[in-house]
């Protein structure tokens, strides 16, 4: 039995200060240890790398002097650092963080200058790219919220899409709903021009058409036809422009960060006030959500009526997991500034719809993403990370069920995709998982680095999303098994996750260095999670924290066969050198106030 020493310290003056749970059995590190922190060693070295290959002094991208980009705006870039200060939250350099917040004003003030961005936001784009962009915003608050650079804009970002900026008047607050489907720091974008869509237009001729009644247009190689493409425009600025749709449900993590940054009761108010609007249009609409509301409130003001048509909607481009997407976005920030499930029944409603109209194809479920006048139709597998995000956020059975199901169906070939594989994993099915994710992470890693080293591309001829598909800092597997999170999602998502650690001699974010972190279980209650100090020669010690930002009480750990009471939102670690220990820690979700805060440092 592990010899642990356990002790209980003085009360401060707002938490108590936390137990100390030392652990000081040896144990040779297990392979997924090593390989853990082999990958953030390669990561951090590839990251550095990869700035130092595609910016200037000033954080800028080595690109054009000038960027006709129309409404396709600065996410791609931003996009491409996304894992940088997110890596160094769970244990990377503090070097990746530093260069993080240098090439975001780099590439904010390029933007400016090339006419994209305004007062350091995107002057209008839809919320697909803006969530897209600003998932490498989220993680600096968590990684410095004491930055007050990046404080002060999260605050008037978010004054942006809560109707309290006179220059953004992207939120009609009677209404309780957005203005327009492209939105931003020059507020709501009523009309659409083909200028606007340029170059978008050559990407979209891969696409059918939004409309089947457009003039004249009868193929989406009119996108490419200059005549055709004005017609299409047209229709698309008279039917879509206008009101609010879907997607910009995907702005309530740009509103929740500002909380977390403040703690300002008002950014809890207008989440209640913007989801419980698109929860009353689900009801009204008879329990599927419309994918377009007009500016007096009506749906399908400007569908002739029809609930479905409006962008980035059921019909249009991609379907009705667009529509999932966003709620499950903004469910999830909703629990986590609330404490209230109930969010969640939002895009769980929405999945109970397409499993309405369903089809099986060798076996597969398959259900119908796309609806318009012709009914339901594009029928695709039905995907499991909804279902996943869903449990994970409830821990309801039913959600739990509904995973199930899927691995049963899809059989030997669950383990391949990257949600079912982790589910698998937590049940105990899948014992390989972790060395297979982090393996393929250090091959993707390595792959990517040889491309960024031997670069002799011209930047000139470089697409916006060049630095993207270079990205050498990918998090997800780090997520999954270090903080048994959920992946943030690309689309616009922040972190949730069961676990947070930091550095206790250091005073950091993050694992301290030599330790790696495992977690082998999640229950509605509980996380397992197994410790080790890789380390032969230096003993580290950690803070534990219960949620990503302190929304989960620990009630207690237990260990070695004993449990040790808790009752705070975190716990200190001590490993003794090559020592390590599981630990199931018992957990009161979202019984605390959320917050960007430092242990040493919160009040």
């Amino acid at each position: 039995m592990p010899r642990l020493l356990i002790a209980f310290l003085a009360v401060a003056a707002c938490w108590a200060v936390p137990p100390v749970i030392e652990v000081d059995t040896p144990r040779p590190a297990p392979t997924w240890a090593v390989m853990q922190r082999r990958l953030i060693a390669v990561m951090n070295r590839a990251g550095e790398a990869f700035v130092e290959r595609y910016t200037n002094r000033d954080g800028s991208l080595i690109w054009k002097e000038r960027y006709e980009g129309g409404m396709n705006s600065s996410d791609d870039a931003y996009e491409a650092f996304r894992g940088f200060s997110l890596l160094y939250v769970m244990g990377g350099s503090p070097e990746l963080d530093r260069l993080h917040r240098r090439v975001w004003d780099g590439i904010t003030r390029q933007f400016t200058r090339y006419g994209q961005i305004y007062r350091e936001f995107d002057g209008n784009w839809d919320w697909m790219h803006h969530g897209e962009g600003y998932t490498s915003f989220y993680p600096m608050g968590m990684a410095d919220p004491f930055d007050t650079r990046f404080r002060d804009r999260a605050i008037r970002f978010a004054a942006m899409y809560t109707g309290e900026d006179p220059e953004a008047r992207n939120y009609d607050p009677q209404r309780k709903l957005m203005r327009a489907s492209m939105t931003g720091s020059r507020g709501p974008k009523m009309e659409w021009t083909t200028r606007d869509w340029i170059p978008t237009n050559a990407n979209l001729a891969y696409y059918h058409l939004p409309y089947d009644d457009i003039p004249g247009v009868t193929s989406s190689v009119g996108w490419i036809n200059d005549d055709a493409f004005a017609t299409i425009v047209s229709v698309m600025s008279r039917r879509m422009a206008r009101g609010d749709v879907p997607i910009n449900m995907t702005a309530v993590p740009l509103v929740a960060n500002a909380y977390l940054y403040t703690g300002d009761e008002k950014y809890i108010r207008w989440t209640r006030d913007y989801i419980g609007s698109w929860i009353a249009l689900t009801e009204q609409n008879g329990g599927i959500t419309p994918d377009n509301v007009g500016l007096s409130g009506r749906i399908g003001e400007y569908m002739d009526g029809n609930w479905w048509g409006g962008y980035y909607g059921w019909k249009w481009p991609r379907g009705g997991m667009d529509v999932v997407r966003a709620a499950l976005t903004a469910a999830k920030a909703a629990y986590l500034l609330t404490g209230e499930s109930s969010w969640l029944d939002l895009p769980r409603s929405q999945m109970r719809v397409l499993q309405r109209n369903t089809r099986s194809e060798k076996g597969v479920p398959h259900v119908a993403m796309r609806y318009d006048q012709r009914g339901w139709h594009h029928y695709q597998p039905e995907p499991a990370f909804p279902w996943v995000q869903l449990w994970y956020m409830s821990g309801s059975e039913d959600d739990r069920r509904e995973i199930a199901r899927l691995a049963d169906v899809r059989g030997a070939q669950a383990g391949d995709d990257p949600d079912l594989g982790w589910m698998l994993f937590l049940d105990g099915k899948n014992p390989g998982y972790p060395e297979q994710t982090l393996r393929r992470d250090l091959a993707n890693v390595e792959r990517k680095l040889r491309r960024i080293l031997n670069e002799h591309g011209d930047p000139e001829t470089w697409v916006d999303s060049h630095w993207s598909s270079l990205d050498p800092v990918p998090c997800e597997a780090l997520v999954r098994l270090t903080l048994g999170g959920l992946p943030v999602d690309l689309r616009g998502g922040m972190l949730h996750a069961r676990l947070r650690y930091f550095d206790a001699d250091a005073e950091s974010p993050g694992l301290p260095e030599d330790v790696a972190a495992l977690v082998t279980g999640i229950e509605p209650d509980s996380v397992t999670v197994e410790l080790v100090n890789t380390s032969l020669f230096e003993h580290r010690s950690l803070y534990v924290q219960g949620g990503a930002y302190g929304e989960h009480l620990i009630a207690s750990v237990e260990t070695g066969g004993r449990t040790t009471a808790v009752n705070e939102p975190l716990m200190r670690v001590g490993l003794a050198p090559g020592a390590g220990a599981v630990l199931k820690i018992r957990l009161k979700r979202f019984a605390a106030r959320p917050a960007y805060s430092f242990p040493w440092r919160r009040s």
